[in-house]
């Protein structure tokens, strides 16, 4: 059975923290729920690895974001059994890129609702639990169109050159859409390798043959689309040895899936830790990601998935506001569309510039591709166990207290 967590939210707002504790209490597996009115002191979190307890800590960044970014940094740098959810986050680009900079995987919408709290609360207890990905093996980011032409293959190939520049960052880009993919083009690729060359040979991988597979661009190994005139059915298992392989030698593989939603398709789905469904803001766009995310639902994947919306402007009608309620997600990404930035892009052969509208969205999907740490484990000596409210500097006129359920 798994453990219960502790949920704890430190935020000066008291009706913020009446709403999301009356939606933490109606959470399953949420054991009890402290109320912090205060910001801590960083330094103070460190010991929480000693506890042996595990927190999910929903942290203000409404009233001082420089504070709330330096205790989640804190938390996500030495203390791995304690997650993190955002709350009041704004929509600056600068404060993007903070948050996710600060390994800051779950942000709650603004309104939420107990259903957004208690996803909140199921992704990032599996990422303690370790079981999106088993321990010593890499993370699984899936781009996954919801229809032929959502932009989907680009986005993936150029935020994994982005990733790639990341620093201490290896990343593979795996290109599964075996009969329309793109990577080899956009990237100027001019190997006689591709995914079919590692598929018919996925019996036999070692790291002499993988090298000879692999190209690079930077720091970025790719294992690019197929020739055109691959036609030949593949067996499931070429996939998932293939998969097998990349989750050991690398910690981020970003993989290209072609939305057909076939047997391989759906198998690395059920590997990936998180599924980036991208869709376009037109009316087809939005019905197809709705049924994208039926099937998802089906295969109890929906809560690893994040909304990219791809190709947004002034002209689609809708606001993102109105096309989160169609699609019933929150959107975590909104791309404008850029065509002049993709264009120089595929003709230099490179990645998109980081400067542009287009280019600043593709650094956020990175950036939350690159700050995602795994395998970080606490190895010093267990101590008496304390609660979480014991590492915070709280004036003794404000009282914190636990709420059992």
């Amino acid at each position: 059975m798994a453990r219960p967590v502790i949920a704890a939210i430190v935020s000066k707002d008291i009706s913020l923290r009446a709403r999301l504790e009356t939606a933490l209490e109606a959470t399953a597996g949420v054991d009890s729920v402290l109320s912090i009115p205060e910001y801590t002191f960083a330094s103070e979190i460190r010991s929480l690895e000693n506890t042996g307890e595990k927190y999910i800590a929903f942290v203000d960044f409404g009233d001082d974001v420089g504070r709330a970014i330096a205790l989640t940094g804190e938390i996500s740098r030495f203390c791995p059994s304690v997650g993190v959810v955002a709350l009041n986050v704004s929509s600056s680009q600068a404060d993007l890129i903070a948050i996710v900079r600060a390994g800051i995987c779950e942000v709650l919408p603004q309104p939420f609702s107990n259903r957004d709290v208690q996803t909140a609360v199921l992704n990032v207890t599996r990422k303690l639990d370790g079981s999106s990905s088993p321990v010593g093996d890499g993370t699984v980011y899936a781009f996954l169109p919801a229809k032929p032409g959502s932009g989907a293959s680009s986005l993936a190939a150029y935020s994994a050159l982005a990733c790639s520049r990341v620093p201490d960052r290896h990343p593979l880009l795996l290109d599964f859409d075996i009969r329309a993919g793109i990577s080899s083009f956009v990237l100027k690729l001019d190997s006689v390798n591709s995914i079919m060359t590692a598929l018919e040979n996925a019996g036999r991988l070692d790291q002499t043959l993988w090298d000879q597979l692999v190209s690079q661009r930077g720091n970025l190994d790719i294992l690019g689309s197929a020739p055109s005139d691959f036609g030949s059915k593949v067996p499931i298992e070429s996939f998932q040895s293939i998969l097998r392989w990349v989750r050991r030698q690398y910690a981020i593989s970003i993989v290209d899936l072609p939305g057909t939603m076939e047997n391989f398709e759906v198998a690395t789905l059920q590997q990936a830790g998180t599924i980036f469904l991208v869709c376009s803001p037109d009316a087809v766009g939005l019905h197809m990601a709705k049924l994208a995310m039926q099937r998802l639902r089906s295969l109890t994947l929906l809560d690893r998935v994040s909304v990219i919306l791809n190709r947004m402007d002034k002209h689609t009608g809708l606001s993102k506001r109105e096309i989160e309620s169609v699609l019933g997600l929150p959107i975590c990404v909104s791309v404008p569309a850029d065509e002049r930035a993709i264009r120089e892009a595929v003709q230099q052969g490179t990645g998109v510039n980081p400067k542009s509208a287009l280019g600043k969205q593709i650094e956020v999907i990175a950036q939350m591709m690159a700050g995602d740490n795994n395998g970080v484990s606490n190895s010093g000596p267990r101590q008496h166990k304390k609660r979480f409210v014991e590492f915070f500097s709280v004036p003794q006129t404000k009282r914190i207290e636990p709420l059992p359920r």
